[in-house]
């Protein structure tokens, strides 16, 4: 039963980024048009989607982002919870379509990507754009019922305690979320397996000491942090190393063509009109287990809603 879905509407953007290529990608000719994104929404397979994530690229690229977000409403009246992931590149219509989807949504999310303070960001975000992520933030955290979340890529350059320091401080500075995970590699997603992100053991386990010192109410953090230190994460793998990853059960995610995978370090895609979730396998052509935000809180989610079903037992 999917319930959650990371959709990538497009591949283009503004950002030109370290640790990624997708702004290399020249080709956007297969991307789906609006009619196309209803017809795939139409589909029983998301008739329980509870959870989307609208992501890129940058999404607010398409200047049919309104549409898309309407549509996507119509098709699956369930979903009560939308993330918008933006490089605050448009500031104005980040905002207008942060106001419509309190209309339509529970809950509003808008995560925006800062890699640290301003010459770390703009270098590795490849433009000066560091004014308008403080610009969006601190316009965004005053529309009611919109909760914003700043979110940083952690690579060699900027995995220091004063980034993360001044990053986490901006949030609670702006009453926001904070969140943060490891830059990473992905054939079929940001197109950089070529690229070297490796970082030290001795940053990582500073990462880990900066989660536990400060960061304890984050459970995506947490999960982190045991990942760093024991280079396990129980919620993914049990002791006997069975995978108990939940990609292409629970939650998908979704390219800019409409192929749906498992998750996005999947190389295959999902046939949603002839759908068995017992023939899913990962780790056998895809990396697998990772540590990403996209995969930890749709397992916790279904951990939590499990328990419950219990306790009523």
């Amino acid at each position: 039963m999917i319930r959650n879905a990371t959709f990538s509407i497009t591949n283009r953007c503004n950002s030109r980024c370290r640790i990624c290529n997708i702004w290399k990608i020249s080709d956007f000719s297969d991307e789906l048009s609006v009619s196309e994104i209803g017809d795939l929404f139409s589909k029983p397979f998301f008739e329980s989607l509870d959870t989307i994530s609208i992501t890129g690229g940058e999404p607010f690229l398409r200047d049919d982002l309104k549409d898309i977000i309407c549509l996507i409403n119509k098709k699956c009246p369930n979903v009560r919870r939308i993330f918008l992931n933006t490089n605050a590149s448009f500031p104005a219509k980040a905002l207008k379509i942060c106001e419509l989807c309190t209309s339509l949504f529970d809950e509003t999310i808008l995560s925006v990507s800062l890699d640290g303070r301003e010459p770390i960001h703009n270098e590795l975000r490849g433009v000066n754009n560091y004014h308008n992520v403080i610009s969006l933030v601190e316009q965004a955290s005053g529309i009611e019922n919109v909760k914003v979340s700043l979110s940083m890529t952690l690579s060699d350059r900027n995995c220091t305690v004063e980034d993360l320091q001044y990053v986490r401080e901006l949030a609670k500075k702006y009453s926001a979320m904070f969140s943060f995970r490891f830059a990473d590699t992905s054939e079929f997603y940001y197109r950089n397996s070529e690229l070297s992100l490796t970082v030290s053991d001795e940053k990582k386990k500073m990462v880990a000491e900066f989660i536990k010192e400060n960061c304890q109410d984050n459970e995506f953090l947490q999960i982190l942090r045991e990942y760093i230190e024991n280079g396990k994460i129980p919620l993914l793998i049990d002791e006997q190393g069975k995978n108990r990853c939940l990609a292409g059960r629970e939650f998908v995610f979704i390219h800019p063509n409409g192929a749906v995978s498992p998750c996005l370090y999947s190389s295959r895609t999902i046939n949603t009109l002839h759908y068995r979730a017992e023939k899913i396998r990962l780790g056998e052509k895809e990396k697998c287990p990772c540590c990403t935000d996209c995969a930890i809180y749709p397992i916790i989610e279904y951990q939590k809603r499990k328990l419950k079903k219990e306790d009523k037992c």
